[in-house]
């Protein structure tokens, strides 16, 4: 569904990324994993258009058509096809939660889908709906991230890209967004997944890759990566 073939992006005078190589297959959940600096929202920046490549290729295909979006503008990038729940969650907060939600469907106007789409968002986080009216600023720190993801599944994604969705929560609530991550795939939206929490990331996800200084250094399964030493003495916390 996406792939990104020698990818170059300059941040800030930094080469941030410096020739990529991933791809995400359709109903996958792919997790990104590295130390801070790696190159991991840069990443997700670049393919939803926030940051610009200065080389190489993203190409995207939603159902049979392939398009290259290295140089689409970002609204026409969630019209393709890809939502982006940013790290940070960058809610509105003092709009209210059904407002919040209502502006991840901004580029929708299909009403009828739109109502579907926010009964589905509220099955997945039933909280939504009992707050609905309460602004953005006030919920907790799990609320606003459940809120983050509901207004990017509001634009109706076939590729949901996700920044450490754990960042903050106490460990009850990772593990029930990562529960909500896994239902999300299964119900049919490819999910690529950058995570702190590294032993949770893998063990989620079907595929990996581990970012160093803007390089992939290790790609696999999940369950191999987990097993690979040096991603253990690295990341997991495990071994001298």
């Amino acid at each position: 569904m996406l792939w990104l073939e020698d990818v170059h992006v300059h941040r800030g005078g930094t080469h941030a990324l410096r020739g990529i190589d991933l791809e995400v297959r359709r109903g996958e959940i792919v997790a990104l994993i590295g130390a801070n600096g790696a190159g991991k929202t840069t990443t997700l920046a670049a393919i939803s258009g926030l940051l610009r490549c200065q080389q190489g290729r993203i190409g995207f295909a939603p159902e049979q058509a392939r398009i290259d979006i290295s140089k689409v503008r970002a609204e026409k990038i969630v019209a393709a096809g890809i939502s982006h729940c940013p790290e940070g969650r960058q809610i509105f907060g003092n709009l209210s939660v059904a407002e919040n939600l209502m502006i991840g469907a901004y580029l929708r106007s299909d009403r009828d889908g739109i109502e579907k789409d926010l009964r589905a968002v509220h099955d997945l986080f039933p909280i939504l709906l009992t707050r609905a009216s309460v602004p953005g600023n006030r919920l907790s720190g799990g609320e606003q991230m459940m809120l983050a993801i509901g207004r990017a599944l509001m634009s109706r994604p076939k590729l949901l890209l996700l920044d450490e969705p754990s960042l903050g929560l106490a460990p009850q609530l990772v593990e029930q967004i990562f529960d909500i991550l896994a239902r999300i795939r299964d119900e049919g939206t490819t999910v690529l997944l950058v995570e702190q929490n590294a032993a949770m990331a893998l063990d989620l996800a079907d595929r990996a890759y581990v970012l160093e200084t803007g390089l992939i250094k290790l790609a696999g399964t999940g369950k191999a990566l987990a097993q690979d030493a040096d991603v253990q003495r690295a990341y997991l916390g495990v071994g001298p």
